[in-house]
C-alpha cells in the first residue's frame, strides 16, 4: 500500500510538473506573438518592410502553438469558425482567374475591359482588380488569427499575464512618443511613413498610437481593481494612477483628436472596470488626498497644453483639411461601392479604383490611401459578401457584449469582461473614421479582446478555466 501510494505520488508530481511546463510554454509563445508585432505590427501599409517581420512572427506563433499536440484550453465558438473561414475564403475566391468574357461583364469592370482590349493584354485574370494587394491583404489575417489561436490554449493566469503585458507595452510606447517630441532630430521613428509632428511610439499613426493607448485603459483598471480588491494598499493605487496619468498623456502627445475623445471613453471604461473588480479604498489611509493630487495634476496638465496653445487641444478649435476631405468623400464612396456592387473590386484595391470616382472639386495634395470608413471601404472591395460577414460578426459582438455585461458574473471575469468589451468598441468606433484594425498590432488585439469576450460567455461556474 505504501508502495503504491508512493507511485501515485510521484504520477501526480510528474503530472504537474508537465501542466506547469506547458502553460509556461503557451504563454511563452503568446508573449512571443505580441512582442513581435508591438515591435513590427505598428503599420497598416503593405508596402512596409516590418510587415514580412511581423507575419513570419504569425507563421512562427501558429506553427509552435500546433507543435505540441494538446487539447486547447477553451474551444472556439462555431459561428467564429465560419466567419473565420468566409473570411479567408472571400479573399481567395477573388484571386481565382476568371476568363475575360465573364471579367469584362463584373460590375465596374468594364472600363478596365476596354483598356486590356485597347493594349492588347486581354486574358485570365482574377475577380480583385489589384491582386498584389489583395494577397497581401490574405496575409493580413494571419496577426487576428495568431492571437485567436494562442489564446486558446492561455488559462486565466496566462491571459492575465498577456494583459498585464499589453499594458506594459502601451506605457512603453507612450514613453517612446514623449522622448519623439523631445528629440526630433533623434532616430526615434521606426517606420517610414509616420506621422512625423506626433507622439507616434511604436506605431506609424499617430490615431493607431492614440487608440492603443486608450485600449490600455480599461484592462488597466481591471487588472488594478483586482489587485485592490486582494490586498488594498495606498502604494499600488498610487502606482495605478500614475500609469493611467502616463497613458494620458501620452495620449494627448499624439494631437488625434478622435484619440482624445477615446481616450476619455477608455478612461471611463477602466472607472468602470475597477469598481466591478470589486476594488476597496476604504480604511486606506491617505487614498483622498492622493485622489485629490492626482485630479489636481491632471488638470494642470491639460491646462499646459491649452495654454500653449498646441497639440490636440488647440486642433478642436481648427479647421483640419483631411477631415473635411473625408467628410466630403462619403457620397464618393458610395457612387464607388456602387459601381462594382455586389461583388467589389477585390480588397487592398481602394486607392487604386477610387480615383475613377473622385470628384474634382476634391482633388488636392491630401492622398487618400484608405477610406477612413471601414464598413465603406469593405462594401467597396468585398461587396455583399464582405459586409454580409460584418453583419454576421456585429450582431454576434452585439449579443454577446449585452449577454455577458447582464450576467452575473464574478468580479474578476466581470472586470476583465468590461475591459474586453471596452476594447473591442473603441477599436470599432475608430474604424468608423480611420483604419486601425489594419494595423497588425491593433488586429491582433482587437481579435484577443473578442476572444476574450467568447471565453467569458461561455463561462459556467463549476468551470476551472
Amino acid at each position: 500500500m505504501a508502495a503504491t501510494d508512493t507511485v501515485r505520488a510521484g504520477q501526480a508530481h510528474g503530472r504537474s510538473r508537465s501542466t506547469s511546463s506547458a502553460r509556461r510554454y503557451r504563454l511563452g509563445v503568446a508573449l512571443f506573438l505580441f512582442a513581435a508585432l508591438f515591435v513590427a505590427g505598428g503599420a497598416s501599409r503593405a508596402e512596409e518592410p516590418r510587415q514580412i517581420v511581423a507575419q513570419l512572427a504569425c507563421i512562427v506563433a501558429l506553427a509552435a502553438t500546433a507543435w505540441r499536440l494538446e487539447m486547447p484550453a477553451s474551444r472556439l465558438p462555431s459561428l467564429w469558425r465560419r466567419i473565420g473561414l468566409g473570411a479567408y475564403f472571400l479573399l481567395i475566391a477573388q484571386l481565382i482567374p476568371l476568363p475575360p468574357s465573364l471579367w469584362a461583364i463584373l460590375p465596374g469592370h468594364r472600363v478596365y475591359s476596354d483598356i486590356a482590349a485597347a493594349t492588347g493584354t486581354v486574358g485570365w485574370r482574377p475577380l480583385t482588380l489589384t491582386p498584389d494587394t489583395t494577397l497581401s491583404a490574405l496575409f493580413a489575417l494571419l496577426a487576428p488569427t495568431a492571437a485567436i489561436v494562442v489564446g486558446l490554449f492561455l488559462d486565466t493566469k496566462a491571459r492575465l499575464t498577456l494583459w498585464a503585458c499589453l499594458i506594459g507595452a502601451a506605457l512603453a510606447s507612450a514613453g517612446l512618443g514623449l522622448l519623439q517630441l523631445a528629440a526630433p532630430s533623434a532616430p526615434l521613428r521606426l517606420y517610414r511613413e509616420t506621422s512625423f509632428d506626433s507622439a507616434v511610439g511604436m506605431l506609424a499613426n499617430r490615431n493607431h498610437q492614440a487608440v492603443f493607448l486608450a485600449c490600455a485603459l480599461p484592462p488597466l483598471g481591471a487588472l488594478l481593481g483586482n489587485r485592490m480588491h486582494q490586498r488594498p494598499a495606498l502604494k499600488l493605487l498610487a502606482l495605478g494612477m500614475a500609469a493611467v496619468l502616463f497613458l494620458a498623456i501620452g495620449d494627448l502627445a499624439t494631437s488625434s483628436r478622435a484619440g482624445a475623445l477615446l481616450g476619455l471613453g477608455g478612461a471611463a471604461c477602466g472607472l468602470w472596470a475597477f469598481r466591478a473588480a470589486g476594488a476597496r479604498l476604504h480604511g486606506i489611509r491617505g487614498h483622498k488626498v492622493l485622489l485629490g493630487l492626482a485630479l489636481a495634476f491632471a488638470t494642470l496638465i491639460l491646462l499646459a497644453i491649452a495654454i500653449s496653445h498646441h497639440g490636440v487641444v488647440s486642433r478642436f478649435g481648427q479647421s483640419d483639411p483631411a477631415s473635411e476631405t473625408r467628410v466630403q468623400m462619403v457620397a464618393p464612396l458610395l457612387h464607388t461601392a456602387g459601381a462594382f456592387f455586389p461583388f467589389g473590386s477585390g480588397f487592398g484595391s481602394f486607392a487604386t479604383v477610387y480615383r475613377q470616382f473622385e470628384p474634382n472639386a476634391l482633388l488636392s495634395t491630401i492622398y487618400m490611401n484608405q477610406a477612413h470608413n471601414e464598413p465603406l471601404q469593405l462594401a467597396i472591395e468585398g461587396g455583399l459578401p464582405a459586409l454580409t460577414l460584418l453583419a454576421i460578426f456585429l450582431w454576434w459582438w452585439f449579443t454577446t457584449a449585452t449577454g455577458i455585461l447582464r450576467a452575473a458574473l464574478p468580479a474578476q471575469r466581470r472586470a476583465f469582461a468590461i475591459a474586453s468589451v471596452s476594447v473591442s468598441a473603441l477599436l470599432m468606433l475608430q474604424s468608423l473614421v480611420d483604419y486601425p484594425l489594419r494595423t497588425p498590432l491593433l488586429a491582433a488585439l482587437f481579435a484577443f479582446a473578442c476572444f476574450e469576450m467568447a471565453r467569458t460567455a461561455a463561462y459556467r461556474p463549476a468551470s476551472r478555466a
